[in-house]
């Protein structure tokens, strides 16, 4: 068993390192970068952005961590959308001073998912995505990939799905073979849950997505 720290900044990214052997690790890909375990990589898993409600709407039985640190300001999901894409976001400069040689096709700041399997790395701006309805059904590594802005939390998500169209009512995507999203769930037309893949993914800021994933493909 290895426990995990912030050890520092790399690529404006935080660094992880495990107590045990002082490896220097990943946090997205978990590659080993430097130490005894470099080269070697652990398994990672989607770690997605929920609701309280959504959660629950998981497991009800889901213990619910609650801070005692006090909130500024009324969250909602349009101040949210607002917050992660406003053009002036800036990084400290304790996070600038370690950045490498950025990709400048998208501005730094900028949100989106970044979608990877196999050989296949690809961001989706949530700016377009917003732009083109809130959702899209894109061919991922020769599968129909449905990407999408969830209403709850205004932060983007993808699931494989067999469909290759859809449309959208009062926030819920329909799919063309009966199945649709709702809540951030893959539900049947009786709502009862679907099963649901999902390739790895993550709601990053550009310069993250593009400095772990060299030249990565940008759906426009």
């Amino acid at each position: 068993m290895h426990h995990f720290v912030n050890s520092g900044l790399y690529d404006a990214l935080f660094i992880m390192e495990d107590e045990e052997t002082k490896t220097l690790w990943n946090h997205v890909t978990g590659e080993g970068l430097h130490g005894p375990h470099a080269g070697y990589r652990m398994p990672v898993a989607n770690l997605l952005q929920l609701s309280v409600a959504q959660a629950l709407e998981l497991d009800p039985a889901m213990q619910v961590a609650i801070s005692d640190r006090p909130y500024q300001g009324e969250a909602t999901a349009s101040s949210a959308a607002y917050s992660l894409e406003k053009d002036d976001a800036q990084l400290m400069d304790m996070f600038t001073e370690t950045l490498g040689k950025e990709d400048a096709r998208r501005p730094r700041m900028d949100m989106g998912l970044g979608v990877w399997s196999g050989s296949t790395h690809r961001y989706y701006p949530a700016r377009t995505l917003r732009e083109q309805g809130k959702f899209v059904i894109d061919e991922f590594e020769g599968r129909n990939l449905l990407v999408y802005v969830d209403p709850a939390t205004s932060t983007l998500g993808a699931i494989y799905v067999d469909s290759k169209n859809a449309h959208m009512e009062e926030g819920v995507i329909l799919l063309d073979n009966g199945h649709r999203v709702r809540a951030g769930r893959l539900v049947d037309a009786d709502n009862a849950p679907v099963a649901t893949e999902r390739p790895q993914q993550i709601f990053t800021r550009w310069y993250g997505f593009s400095l772990t994933f060299p030249n990565p493909e940008i759906y426009e």
